[in-house]
Formats: C-alpha cells, structure tokens, sequence
C-alpha cells in the first residue's frame, strides 16, 4: 500500500513540467471554437479542484468519492453552458471562446495531504480567423525602364501575432521573401513577375490578391513604350506615304497608255506644212498622230 509521501510525490508528477517550473501551459484558441486545458491527477487524494481564469474563480469542483457523484459549480451563469469536462475527467472544455477569454487560467488542486495546494497555469490566446490581407503600393520611382518601390502587406483587422512573407513568382524562379514589405525593382522587358503576400497566426493563414509587375509598374514600361510607339507610328506613316506615291505614278502611267490607245492629242503636235500661194486662203491639212486639225495660214 502507498504510503502518503509516495501519495504526495505520485500527484506532483502528474502535473506537467511547467507547473513544476512555474512557465504558464500556452494554448491557442479560434472564435468561436474550444480548447482543451489538460490535467491529469489521481482522484482519490484531491479534496477539490478549482478554476481560476485571472483572479476570478470560475470553477469549483469536489471531485466524487465512492457512491457519491462530483459537484461541480460554475460561478458565473453565463458560463454554464460554455464549460464542460470531457471523458469523466477533470481537464476543463472551454466552448465558444471569444477575444477576451484570453488571459491566465490557474487551476488548484486541494488535498488533506498536503500542506499547499498544487498549481497549475495556462496561458490561453484567442486568435482571429485572418481574412484576406491587402497590399499597399509605395511610391513608384521610374528611371531608364526599371520600375522601384515597395509593396506593404497588412491586415484590417487581426493584426496580433501575425506573421507575413511574399513569394515573387515568375516564369523560372519562384522566390519567399520574409517581412510585411517587400522591395521591388523591375525591367518592363523583362518577364512579368507575380507577387503574393502570405499572413498567417498561430490558428489560420490566408494570402493576398496577385500584383502583377506589369501593371504595378505601368510607368517605368510606359516610358520606353512611348518611344517604340512613335518609332513604329512614323515607320507607319513613311510606307503610307510611300505608298500613295507609287500608287499616283502607277495611275498616271495607266491613264497615259489609256489616251495613247483613244487618240487623244498630247501635248507635242506633228503636223507638215506645205506652201501655199498667199492670194489663196486654202486650208492646210496638218497630221497629228490619229488626229487631223485644218489650220488657215
């Protein structure tokens, strides 16, 4: 039969390390959701066992003894139906958490035996479903074609113990960068480049829209752009007009086989003259290539 030291020394091993060290148990819990605060103790040497969530009590249990069910009472009613302990157990269920159920919780454990109660802490935080994180674009400073500035990553709300990093994905090397701000120096002949902030806390993580280099850096590639764009618009203009060139002389030239093949009269006249009396006024036929004009000398 155990003799009461050995009791004693069983019970103090059964709490875990950090009640031994006094470092608070850390838990981490969502809104909305549960979590579990575990304790493990022989119940035959505990007179009671009591929760306390900062210095409020919120639980007082006397644990059962034979025939005799465990009492357990809740402080606060609106508590009552958030508690719950699972299994026949003593480790304490905490549903439907909500942002300021963080804090400390100590549970103390009273027995006949001993002289001091036994502790136990647990440091408990409630996080935030992180939602979608935005990207801020720094100032854009735009020189030879290279695009520079910064990209900022932050949350709306939710921000504790949130941790962000990027990845700059392109069509060879996928990169990770850590930190909130990310700097971003891009050539616009370069391939486009795809920046994606990731956030996430201890219970979630989420990542922001696409940036797109292209598009953040509209300026840097609209710079040599404008060149190319007036370079090919007078290339453009140049073999229009050249064109239009080509196209008089090759109408030109088909008019003029035209009129060659009617016999219209051109601008040079062929005629032979013959000499006439100058007491008779006799018309002079004068031959034009297909045509003939009556000339009076």
């Amino acid at each position: 039969m155990i003799g009461t030291p050995a009791c004693v020394i069983f019970l103090l091993c059964q709490l875990t390390g950090p009640a031994a060290s006094g470092i608070p148990k850390k838990l981490v819990g969502a809104i909305d959701g549960s979590v579990i605060f575990p304790l493990t103790l022989p119940v035959n040497l505990v007179d009671s066992i009591i929760w306390v969530f900062n210095s409020t009590t919120l639980i007082t249990i006397q644990p059962k003894t034979g025939d005799k069910k465990a009492l357990i009472i809740v402080t606060q009613k609106r508590n009552e139906e958030r508690v719950n302990f699972p299994h026949e157990g003593y480790s304490l269920k905490l549903s439907r958490l909500k942002k300021n159920d963080s804090g400390i919780y100590r549970v103390e454990i009273h027995s006949s035996t001993l002289q001091d109660p036994l502790t136990q802490e647990y440091e408990l935080r409630v996080y935030e479903y992180l939602s979608k994180p935005k990207v801020i674009i720094g100032l854009q400073d735009n020189k030879n074609g290279t695009c520079v500035t910064n990209l900022t990553c932050s949350m709306e709300h939710g921000e504790e113990d949130v941790t962000y990093s990027w990845k700059s994905l392109d069509q060879a090397t996928n990169e990770s960068h850590s930190g909130s701000i990310l700097p971003v120096s891009w050539r616009w002949e370069k391939s486009d480049m795809t920046f994606i902030c990731m956030a996430s806390n201890p219970i979630s993580s989420n990542s922001s829209n696409p940036v797109f280099a292209q598009n953040l850096c509209e300026g840097a590639a609209g710079g040599l752009a404008l060149y190319v764009i007036l370079y090919v618009l007078l290339l453009f203009i140049l073999l229009c007009s050249l064109a239009l060139v080509l196209f008089i002389l090759i109408i030109r030239r088909t008019r003029k086989k035209e009129d060659y093949f009617r016999g219209k009269p051109g601008k040079y006249h062929l005629f032979h003259c013959a000499h006439i009396p100058q007491g008779n006024r006799t018309p002079l036929p004068a031959h034009v290539v297909r045509y003939t004009k009556v000339i009076y000398l």
